[in-house]
């Protein structure tokens, strides 16, 4: 297996670092397009790993089921466009706000947060992504990102060499299906978190983003019983649903007393799944994953 070292830079100079995995140098590489060429240093070619790809495909076709006629039309987009596997460090950017993102990232493993940061240098979480979701889809249809994507874990992605704009409803219409069904998800997703923020109390959000976890992480076969695994803390939940780290953890603390979920570093177990879905009125329809 050989690895190639990759470094870019995002909109405000930081640098983002990339190391690609099973790239094959025999066989063909692609140009990265307009001033992307500048910003990556390093030969970029198809994925030698096709059980990766494979792998990643099942996930994002099990994560749209309303395309489920365009499958296979997508598999295809999705394979012939491939260009390589990248690992990204835990911790890292991989595209900055109003930054420029030259292809499409499938996630294979890892969970990346998408945020949007302040000036005071204060955050807000507005989403994460799980295996098999697509990532700067925004920068396929606009001239940036409308948001910061970090690995919150250390990640592994495929990069794929999408066309931009009306090239890629012409071209690729199922790929071009997939990002609009991304999208539309997403918007979704954002505005119950809207919902959350700005009309549940403490108790209801940290209810409702736990449920929803469990409902996405089912969703792609990631759940162990009832235990939530994620490398997300009580800051990171803070962040999302818009209360101190305090409230955080006095309502995981109050969730405990009833019973109904434990909090320990690095997992959530639930105890009662039926009284945490009735504490957020969670209805997972939402999420469009049925």
């Amino acid at each position: 297996m050989s690895e190639v070292a990759l470094a870019g830079f995002g909109a405000h100079g930081r640098d983002v670092e990339l190391k690609v995995l099973d790239a094959d140098r025999t066989r063909f590489e692609i140009p990265l397009r307009s001033h992307a060429v500048d910003l990556i240093m390093g030969q970029v070619a198809m994925p030698q790993s096709e059980l990766a790809l494979q792998r990643t495909l099942d996930l994002v076709c099990r994560r749209m089921p309303g395309l489920s006629a365009m499958a296979l039309k997508l598999r295809h987009d999705l394979g012939a466009l491939a260009r390589d596997r990248a690992e990204i460090a835990a911790g890292r950017a991989i595209v900055e706000e109003n930054g420029r993102c030259p292809q499409l990232y499938l996630v294979e493993q890892g969970w990346v947060v998408r945020s949007r940061g302040l000036a005071s240098g204060r955050r807000q979480i507005v989403g994460y992504a799980l295996p098999g979701d697509m990532l700067c889809t925004d920068s396929l249809l606009f001239k940036s990102s409308s948001f910061d994507l970090s690995a919150r874990t250390p990640v592994n992605v495929i990069r794929v060499e999408a066309p931009q704009g009306v090239e890629l409803f012409e071209r690729h219409p199922a790929l071009a299906a997939a990002v609009a069904w991304t999208v539309a998800q997403d918007e979704s997703i954002l505005a119950e978190r809207v919902v959350s923020l700005g009309r549940r109390d403490s108790l209801e959000k940290l209810s409702h983003a736990l449920c929803e976890l469990e409902a996405r992480l089912t969703a792609i076969g990631q759940m162990r019983g009832l235990t939530l695994e994620l490398p997300l803390n009580q800051e990171d939940f803070a962040d999302m649903l818009g209360i101190s780290v305090i409230h955080v953890n006095r309502t995981f603390r109050k969730l405990a007393e009833e019973e109904i979920a434990f909090y320990r570093k690095g997992a959530i177990e639930i105890r009662d799944p039926d009284r945490l879905k009735q504490i957020a009125s969670f209805d997972p329809g939402y999420l469009h994953l049925t």
